[in-house]
Order: C-alpha cells, then structure tokens, then sequence
C-alpha cells in the first residue's frame, strides 16, 4: 500500500472530544481515493495530519513504506512530498498563471522552471492563458492552476479539501471528468476530502464514508450503493 494510517487519534487543544477516533485505512498507488463525510466529521483533519500541518494525538501514517509520523517520529511538511490544493484555492491574486504555477519550485534553474511550466500547463491545457491573472480565468481553470502547482513540486501524493465546492453546479460534472483524467494521468497517489457523494462517485476508485470521527464504511461507490453496512450509509447513496 502507497499510504497506511494506523490508530489515528486526534484532538483540537480546546476540544473537549475526540476529532478523529482509530482512523486505520490504506491507499494503494496510484488510486484516487475520497473520505466523505459531512461538515465537521472530520474528514479535512486527516488531509492537514497527512500532509503535516497538524500533529495526531496517536497513531501512524507511512507515505511510500515511509513513516511520516508515529509516537516517536515527525516529518516536517516540506519533507514529505504531498502537494495540497486547498478548497479555495489560495491563488495569489498579483501573480500570473504561469508565476502561481512556479511558486513552490525553489532552488531551480530557469531552463528547469520553463520545462516544468510548460509540461503542467500542457497537462491542464491551459497554455494560452499563462499570463492571465486569477481574476481573469473561470473557477474550474483556477482549480487546475492550483492542481498544477501542487504537481510542479513532485509530490508522491496530492490531496485536497472539497476540491468542487467552490463551482457553479452547472460545471461540476464536467470538472470532474477534468480533474480524474487529469489526475489518472500523471499516475500520482491522490486523496480528496468531500461532503457530496456525486464528487465521490465520479471520480475516487475507493470511498472512506467518516461520521464523528471513525469510519463507518469504506469500498467502491458500486459495493456502498449495492451494499450498505448501515442506515447512514444507505442514506447518503439514496
């Protein structure tokens, strides 16, 4: 398995219960995986303590038979090479396309930095647009400039928070065709984190259904569907 989290514990300082309760799954290389679950089951916490910005209370996560973090080791958040695309995006407003793209690649040569460009806005199709401006491109074409530039950093694993929420739902559907080929295509490990079962459906080859903090059901959408191990299970694939 590409990523293995064991025994996940996890709790804000001024909370008074539990976020995350023995959170145990595994990720296979190459998959695209989607932890559903709705608004505070703690579906965004377990991407900030795979990619670093939050230490667990207790448990084990392994990226590429690598321990990240365990009861006695942490790996910082640069060392891990996970690239995350936040739910807004966080594109830099003053920056071009192309400059957004390039932000987080450090200490390399300009003919590096103009070969990489140039391969991840071909991947993204959007080489016309590079010198726009956030504010002069769709939402759909600013999620895949954040894509690509969590892809520039060479990351083992993407992951990302509600990546469709910030859509107008006429283009929903078609970014999510998008975002899967896009993502199928460079072969890279990708966890995304969602409240709505169309998002996981469409695109994840494995779902984690999370409620209160602990897995209740996890599986294709098809064995979910067919299959429901529980009342809210069979409720969310109604």
């Amino acid at each position: 398995m590409f990523v293995e989290i064991e025994n996940l514990n996890f709790k804000y300082k001024n909370s008074a219960e539990d976020i995350l309760n023995d959170f145990t799954f595994s990720v296979k290389e190459g998959d695209i995986v989607c932890i559903l679950g709705e608004s505070g089951s703690g579906k965004s916490t377990v991407l900030r303590l795979i990619s670093g910005l939050e230490e667990p209370n207790q448990g084990t996560i392994k990226i590429n038979n690598d321990i990240v973090v365990n009861d006695n080791n942490f790996v910082s958040p640069e060392e891990r090479e996970v690239g995350m695309v936040f739910q807004d995006y966080a594109l830099f407003p003053h920056m071009t396309v192309a400059e957004n793209i390039l932000f987080g690649v450090k200490g390399k040569s300009k003919e590096y930095k103009k070969k990489k460009l140039a391969e991840v806005l071909k991947l993204i199709g959007l080489e016309e647009l590079k010198n726009r401006y956030p504010h002069q491109i769709s939402g759909g074409q600013q999620q895949r400039v954040a894509l690509a530039r969590a892809l520039t950093i060479g990351p083992s694993l993407i992951v990302m928070d509600e990546p469709f929420s910030s859509l107008d739902a006429n283009l929903q559907s078609k970014i999510r065709e998008e975002l899967r080929k896009i993502i199928k295509r460079t072969g890279i490990t990708s966890i995304f984190v969602s409240h709505d079962k169309e998002d996981a459906i469409s695109i994840a080859d494995k779902i984690v259904v999370l409620k209160d903090g602990r897995i209740v059901q996890q599986g294709d959408s098809q064995e979910l569907i067919s299959n429901p191990t529980s009342d809210y299970v069979a409720g969310l694939f109604k």
